[in-house]
């Protein structure tokens, strides 16, 4: 029993149903007998003690077991290698239905976009708490991890359907291709082609490289000299256009092969005329500097300059954005020599937040103390100026603090927070992150100093730069953008896969560099095979457009509103890797289920595995349940019983 006061508040309790129960009986005059007026007291007094009792809100505190009917997942390769195997017809879904009233199951499939990813499909339950996984599949996967090494991690034995065929088949394949994806103009990129061949040993292949007007780039003979054939061809190629370029590497079909669809495949370059130039000014050496730079230059559309405030000089290099860090300063208040550029302002503890104030940027600062916070980011999902994935997203809020001069800040309107600050606990609802698309030149805020410590926490997590690179190259690439070239700014990917519902994105600014969407936005495609208009839809501020699906190829298009016209280019590739492996993997379906503790079955032995699930126990699980006494119908079913018990008593004894 739990109540929030004192001990002796039980003592008053009881001192109240005393008190009440003498003044009705022991000191009022009553025609009973003697016994009956101390019973008649103890009734009230009980009754009147409970009722005063229960409004201090007492909890009960008890252990209570419950028990729960084995949870299990059934995860169905729905794959193109299946689908082209023997056991194409079979599924999970009618064990699945068969088992549904003996255990608690669930049923997905997974491998149906094109690609296979069995470690994906299995970390989906590991937090589940799942009695066992059922897995139908060949094993083979082209995407993601070790599922052998994953399934480690579910903590529940896993049991295995052997699916597909293990033979060989008499086929050559472009298994693997490696090229750059983007390039500058002019220069050479290298192209690597893996082929492997089964089973046509003395046959022989021509490989080849075109373009996407059929000039042959590159061409290599390949001589299948045993019956498990595997080369790697290298290429070079000149880029003598830009934009989105098509490629298509192709392997001559030899006698007898099981198809011929993977003996091609496409792949596209984004060769690029021209890199922007970016300066860092700095107020003073720091390790934010050298963090910044890499990340920079880890976008290939960008390169860097580091240039310390005490040496700027006016140079002919055109820049196309100004990194301000700790500027400007008490030493180096002076910052006009960045005034035409657009502004990415890295505010630290050198910052001089009046000279900043005064620059009318955005973002003001209120502050009366020279001293700093550790904060860290917390994602503001409002945010509308560009995207970020959500895997970026979760790794910069895992990023440890920065260092942010104290003080209050203010957003103008049309600055958008992309993460405030949490200090502890607390999420201040202060900017950390912002940018602004008014004006003509756009800004970009990060307060706080301490970056490289977010790089350097990024690659120790996993082992790349890639969030805190993303990050940066966002906000670059934002910045950056001239917004007079253009007031229409239109965000596609390079390339999408077949499949994948392509979304288009763009935003108007009005003659004022406001963001609008009140004209309609047209977007015309063109492409191979096809050729249609489609109209944007509005969200929020910005304007947004789901493509259907379509076809592989290389995609124009243009953008039109407000009598404003933007252009660009898109790829939509076929992945085909389904088609580059049929041969199933049963040894690893054997190593998933012997490191979990479970067993591998084929098609033909799906009552044994049956046996073996229904023999899952169910798991109990105890807890500690909390209620008020209040709110238990017993507790006041004895309460009304006392004062039921004291009225018939006073009622057939001739009072009532």
């Amino acid at each position: 029993m739990i109540i929030d006061f004192p001990w002796y508040f039980v003592l008053l309790c009881l001192l109240a149903g005393a008190v009440y129960a003498a003044a009705l009986y022991a000191f009022g005059r009553r025609p009973f007998a003697r016994w009956l007026l101390w019973l008649l007291s103890v009734l009230r007094f009980v009754a009147v003690s409970a009722i005063v009792f229960l409004l201090l809100a007492p909890v009960s505190r008890q252990k209570v077991s419950e028990r729960q009917r084995p949870r299990v997942a059934f995860l169905d390769d729905a794959s193109l290698s299946v689908g082209l195997s023997a056991d194409s017809s079979f599924s999970l879904a009618a064990l699945h239905d068969d088992m549904d009233d003996r255990l608690d199951v669930t049923y997905e499939t997974f491998g149906n976009q094109g690609a296979t990813d069995i470690g994906e499909a299995l970390m989906r339950h590991r937090y589940d708490d799942m009695a066992a996984v059922v897995l139908a599949t060949d094993g083979i996967y082209n995407r993601g991890s070790n599922p052998s090494t994953l399934a480690e991690q579910l903590g529940c034995p896993v049991y295995t359907i052997a699916l597909g065929d293990t033979s060989l088949h008499r086929d050559a394949t472009l298994a693997d291709l490696r090229a750059s994806r983007i390039t500058m103009l002019g220069n050479n990129f290298p192209v690597e082609v893996t082929v492997a061949a089964t089973l046509l040993n003395g046959n022989s292949a021509t490989l080849t490289i075109a373009d996407a007007q059929g000039r042959q780039l590159f061409s290599q003979r390949l001589e299948y000299d045993n019956d498990n054939f595997s080369a790697t061809a290298s290429a070079t190629i000149t880029t003598d256009k830009p934009g989105l370029q098509r490629y298509t590497a192709h392997l001559s079909v030899a006698g007898g092969e099981t198809t011929a669809e993977n003996n091609t495949m496409t792949f596209y370059v984004d060769v690029i005329d021209t890199r922007r130039h970016v300066a860092i000014f700095a107020n003073a050496p720091h390790p934010d500097i050298a963090a910044l730079k890499h990340s920079v230059e880890a976008n290939p559309y960008y390169d860097a300059t580091v240039v310390y405030a005490d040496g700027v000089k006016k140079t002919d290099t055109a820049y196309s954005l100004a990194i301000l860090h700790n500027l400007p300063s008490a030493t180096h208040p002076d910052i006009s020599f960045a005034k035409d550029l657009p502004q990415l302002y890295i505010i630290g503890l050198q910052t001089d937040l009046a000279r900043f104030n005064a620059l009318h940027s955005g973002l003001e600062i209120a502050s009366r103390v020279k001293r700093s916070n550790e904060v860290t980011a917390v994602h503001q999902p409002a945010f509308s100026l560009f995207s970020l994935d959500d895997a970026s997203v979760a790794a910069i809020e895992a990023m440890p603090p920065l260092a942010a001069p104290f003080g209050e800040g203010s957003m103008a309107a049309g600055t958008q927070a992309l993460f405030t600050a949490r200090l502890g606990n607390i999420d201040t609802r202060q900017p950390l992150v912002a940018a602004t698309s008014n004006g003509e030149l756009r800004k970009a805020f990060v307060w706080g100093e301490g970056l490289w410590r977010w790089r350097l926490a990024d690659w120790q997590a996993s082992s790349s730069h890639e969030h805190f690179d993303r990050l940066v190259s966002q906000l670059v690439a934002f910045t950056a953008m001239q917004q007079q070239r253009n007031r229409l700014q239109v965000e596609t990917e390079r390339s999408y896969a077949t499949g994948e519902t392509p979304v288009v994105r763009a935003q108007l600014y009005n003659e004022a560099y406001e963001l609008t969407n009140t004209p309609d936005a047209t977007f015309s495609l063109s492409g191979d095979s096809v050729k249609a208009e489609y109209q944007f839809a509005r969200d929020g501020q910005s304007y947004r457009l789901a493509l259907p699906d379509l076809p592989q190829g290389l995609y124009h298009y243009t953008a039109t509103a407000d009598g404003v016209v933007a252009s660009g280019s898109f790829a939509v590739e076929a992945l085909n890797l389904e088609q580059r492996r049929l041969v199933a993997d049963h040894n690893l379906l054997q190593s998933i289920s012997s490191t979990t503790g479970g067993a591998t079955y084929h098609t033909d032995q799906i009552d044994e595995l049956k046996e073996q699930l229904l023999a899952l126990k169910p798991t109990i699980y105890t807890h500690t349940r909390y209620a008020e006494l209040l709110h238990l119908p017993l507790v006041l079913i004895l309460v009304i019983l006392v004062l039921a018990a004291e009225w018939v008593l006073r009622k057939y004894h001739g009072e009532l």
